[in-house]
């Protein structure tokens, strides 16, 4: 268990969370973090020269971050020293590590384009099976049961593409070249599938 810090102790004392903590706790529970960090590990250094390289896992939040806010690099290591809700997604108590400096994301990105790892992630999400909470095995909670097949119905209405404009922020190209340009976007259109996914109720299968 991660020591609790001053400022977590001082955070859960709060009315009301923010917009975005609500939704960052929304992702970090869809995502499927065990199958897309398998899926960066056979191309990630083993740190068997040089320092160790820092968690995969820790680099994918700190990458999705820059993506969902449209930061650079150098402006999502000071968003999340500056946002109690960056630093609580990234899973960081500054008692134990700092933030992942901006070269050590740039180096994390180029790898995640060259290989095409956001494509995989689309793939593995793109039309998997979820799945819808039940109340029990012996009854039907039929006014949840209708708002899950009226959430199913918008999920198909209200495109993504609406979700990675007006939420994610995504307008333009951010970055010259077609390859990083489509490997962001292969993440933000996997990430907002997630999202609808969880405004639904709904959860992600077992792959």
């Amino acid at each position: 268990m991660k020591q609790e810090s001053f400022s977590d102790m001082e955070y859960r004392c709060r009315k009301k969370k923010t917009k975005r903590e609500e939704f960052l706790e929304i992702m970090d529970e869809i995502i499927p973090w065990e199958e897309w960090v398998s899926l960066v590990v056979p191309h990630y250094p083993t740190g068997k020269r040089g320092r160790p390289p820092i968690e995969i896992e820790t680099m994918l939040r700190m990458y999705l971050l820059q993506c969902w806010f449209s930061l650079s690099d150098e402006g999502v290591e000071d968003a999340i020293y500056d946002s109690y809700a960056m630093r609580k997604f990234m899973g960081i108590n500054f008692f134990e590590q700092d933030v992942p400096d901006a070269t050590t994301l740039l180096h994390f990105r180029h790898l995640l384009e060259e290989k095409g790892i956001g494509k995989l992630f689309f793939d593995a999400i793109n039309r998997r099976p979820g799945r819808f909470p039940r109340v029990s095995d012996n009854a039907i909670d039929w006014e949840r049961y209708i708002e899950n097949r009226k959430s199913a119905v918008r999920c198909k209405v209200e495109h993504p593409y609406r979700i990675v404009k007006n939420i994610f922020g995504f307008r333009k190209a951010v970055y010259r070249g077609l390859r990083k340009n489509l490997n962001r976007l292969h993440v933000l259109f996997a990430s907002a599938n997630l999202y609808m996914l969880a405004r639904a109720g709904g959860s992600l299968c077992p792959a």
